[in-house]
C-alpha cells in the first residue's frame, strides 16, 4: 500500500512542476505510513486527498513546532523525525531515484521507476482540512449552509476583492528551493507564510461574497485550512527567532 501511495503522490496531476516540490513516503516496521513534502508546513495541494491512516509528518499536532520547522524543505528528515518522536522504526523510504539521491535515510530505499507512476494520482480519503485540522473539518461538516458565515470573522470593510498576488507570492516561496545553503528552510517558511496569509484573505472575501452554497462551503474550507497553516507558520517562525 505504501508503494502505491508513493506512486500516486508522484503522478503528474499531484506534482504540477513547482520547483523543488516532491513527496517522500515512509513505512514503519509496524506498517504505519507517513508522508512528507518539501513545501511549507502542513501543505497539501488544493483538491488532493490523503487516504485514511496516512500521516502527514508536518501536520502532526504532537510534535513541537520547532522540530517540524527544522525539517522544512527536507521531507526525508521530516519522516525520520516523525518516526523518532513516536518511538517508531522506519522500515523503508520510498521515492524516485532523484528524490532519494542526496539523502541517507538509514533504512532501505525503495526507488520508484517511471513505469510505477500512474497517469492520475487521485486518491480517495481526507481533504486537506480534515488532515491538518480534523476538529475544524468536523465543525464545518456539521454546519448548515445557512450558518456557514458563522465560522468566519466579519467581512472586510473594503467590499472590493483583494488583488490576487498568489502567483507572485508562490514564485517567491519557490526561490529558496533553488538553493542548497543552510537556512533555506527559514527563508522558504517566511515566504510561505506570506502566501498563506494572502490565500486566507482571498478565501475570506470569496466566502462572504459567494451566492452559491456549495461555492461558499469550499471557500470557508479554504479559509479554515489557510488559517491553520498561517497559525502554524507563525508559531514556527517565532520559535526560530
Amino acid at each position: 500500500m505504501a508503494r502505491r501511495i508513493a506512486a500516486a503522490l508522484n503522478a503528474s496531476d499531484n506534482n504540477a512542476g513547482d520547483y523543488g516540490f516532491f513527496w517522500i513516503t515512509a513505512v514503519t516496521t509496524d506498517g504505519s505510513i507517513v508522508v512528507a513534502n518539501s513545501y511549507g508546513l502542513a501543505y497539501i495541494p488544493d483538491g488532493m486527498e490523503l487516504p485514511n491512516k496516512v500521516y502527514l509528518a508536518s501536520a502532526d499536532h504532537a510534535i513541537p513546532v520547532d522540530e517540524i520547522a527544522r525539517c522544512a524543505t527536507y521531507p526525508v528528515l521530516a519522516v525520520q523525525a516523525w518516526a523518532a518522536f513516536h518511538d517508531m522504526t522506519l522500515r523503508a523510504v520510498i521515492g524516485t531515484a532523484e528524490q532519494l539521491a542526496s539523502s541517507d535515510p538509514g533504512v532501505a530505499k525503495i526507488v520508484l521507476e517511471p513505469d510505477d507512476i500512474p497517469e492520475s494520482g487521485k486518491m480517495t480519503g481526507r481533504s486537506r482540512l480534515e488532515v491538518v485540522d480534523p476538529s475544524a473539518a468536523a465543525q464545518l461538516a456539521d454546519t448548515t449552509d445557512q450558518r456557514l458565515l458563522d465560522l468566519l470573522p466579519p467581512a472586510p470593510v473594503d467590499v472590493n476583492p483583494p488583488g490576487d498576488e498568489r502567483h507572485m507570492l508562490w514564485f517567491e516561496l519557490m526561490k529558496p528551493m533553488t538553493s542548497t545553503a543552510t537556512g533555506r528552510e527559514a527563508a522558504h517558511l517566511r515566504a510561505f507564510r506570506a502566501y498563506a496569509a494572502h490565500a486566507q484573505e482571498i478565501a475570506l472575501h470569496q466566502a462572504h461574497t459567494a451566492t452559491d452554497a456549495a461555492v461558499q462551503r469550499v471557500a470557508v474550507a479554504d479559509w479554515l485550512y489557510w488559517q491553520y497553516v498561517t497559525g502554524l507558520l507563525d508559531r514556527a517562525l517565532a520559535a526560530a527567532c
